[in-house]
């Protein structure tokens, strides 16, 4: 696997800067080459996979003891700054695939890749540093494009018989799988299983490893808007915004419990025009947050929703209508005593990462790269998404729950990106 990046303006961090100071000491009369091995494990003990890849490029013989090292028992990843997956650069060949990353601000090419993807493969979700992709057949595997490991799995027979053979399989994939996240990381879980939402009524099917084929769960009759696992449960939000508990652990998997849905305590977000919202969880410092996020379907180029049927009355001028986009979160944790979400207005420490990807949440005192009590997003309106070729995949940004703003962190225009952008945890052993 080669990795290349781009030029960064970030400033090192404390244990790039050791990086540096003995890539550098090189031109001295001292063999940093012949460090005990040791002393160079402790260290590497203390880096994060950005700070991984350097060290592996200051000599060979660090490179073999990084590799060594990262690939033993010993060795124990800490959770990392999410890298986002980029499409394909039409500057690269077509093996080689982009990822940005937050933590240094730098685009990691990495070659070979693109026959672990084949054609045209679609995401559909992201956890433990594995992609959850379908080809265009619907066919579903896994990939953990760091270590170019590829594990298929059956197709979902109950989806291929929703749409009855149709030809237009390959376009329906796209928003007719929601999301799906595995219960545990494959590399190191012999035991590991994946659930996904799919279908015409957002429905949810269990598949671990082994099984021939996939088992559909018997849960809620108004279907899925979001999955996570916590805490070696998975956590369902129905589209009413109640949430099950599943078992997993069981020879067959079991709904423990429900937590109905209560009243949300906070002003909700109105604007005029056409909006959407879309709802999320996300296990945050132990407690269970449900995030709103509101979209408008047309903005103008303020950024401001824009009411369409406007169009028909008397505008002058009339206004450029841009495509849909992100305009505002609100957050909620649920009150476990009294059994409702309670508005929260500050995140602390934290940031979110929400799209396709599986919810997460980061200390930006632990972690580099990102702002606190901030919500890095992604595009993942699949329906919209695919209703014309002109825009889609665009939506991304970060929104600050401090000035309630929402700004780039990655440079893109509104054209089309396809496919959309993904985060992903990066797991390369």
């Amino acid at each position: 696997m080669a990795i290349k990046g781009s030029p960064s303006s970030a400033s090192a961090s404390a244990s790039t800067a050791m990086l540096e100071f003995l890539g550098n000491s090189f031109n001295d009369k001292r063999d940093w080459s012949q460090l005990q091995p040791e002393l160079l494990e402790l260290i590497l003990s203390k880096l994060s996979f950005v700070q991984i890849i350097h060290f592996k490029a200051v000599c060979s013989s660090w490179r073999s003891i990084a590799e060594s090292y990262v690939s033993s028992s010993c060795y124990a990843p800490f959770p990392q700054t999410p890298w986002l997956l980029l499409p394909p650069n039409q500057e690269c060949d077509t093996d080689t695939r982009c990822f940005f990353s937050l933590e240094d601000e730098k685009v990691y090419q990495i070659k070979n890749m693109g026959n672990q993807f084949g054609n045209d493969a679609w995401c559909v979700g992201s956890s433990h540093g594995w992609l959850l992709l379908l080809d265009d057949k619907a066919k579903p595997f896994l990939l953990n494009p760091f270590s170019q490991v590829r594990i298929q799995m059956p197709t979902i027979e109950n989806f291929i018989n929703e749409l009855f053979g149709s030809k237009f399989i390959r376009e329906l994939r796209k928003f007719f799988h929601t999301k799906a996240v595995l219960l545990s990381d494959p590399s190191r879980d012999k035991n590991y299983g994946v659930v996904v939402i799919f279908g015409y009524y957002s429905r949810l099917a269990f598949w671990a490893k082994g099984d021939s084929a996939w088992t559909v769960l018997d849960g809620a009759s108004e279907g899925y808007s979001d999955i996570i696992c916590c805490n070696d449960l998975l956590y369902a939000l129905t589209l009413d915004n109640s949430i099950e508990v599943w078992d997993f652990h069981t020879s067959l998997p079991i709904k423990r419990r429900e937590i109905p849905r209560k009243m949300v305590e906070a002003t909700e977000f109105y604007f005029k025009g056409s909006h959407s919202k879309q709802s999320y969880l996300v296990e945050s410092s132990g407690e269970l947050l449900l995030v709103m996020r509101y979209l408008g379907n047309s903005v103008d180029q303020e950024s401001q929703p824009f009411y369409e049927p406007d169009l028909l009355n008397d505008v002058d001028p009339p206004p450029l209508l841009c495509p849909y986009q992100t305009l505002m979160f609100h957050v909620h944790k649920l009150d476990s005593n009294e059994q409702k979400w309670v508005e929260v207005d500050n995140l602390k420490n934290e940031a979110l990462f929400l799209g396709g990807n599986h919810s997460m949440s980061l200390s930006a005192q632990e972690f580099s790269g990102f702002e606190k009590n901030c919500i890095y997003f992604t595009d993942d309106y699949w329906e919209l998404m695919n209703e014309g070729d002109l825009y889609g995949g665009h939506d991304l940004g970060k929104f600050s729950l401090e000035d309630k703003t929402v700004k780039p962190f990655y440079d893109c225009d509104l054209a089309r990106i396809d496919p959309p952008p993904f985060w992903i945890v990066p797991n390369p052993w």
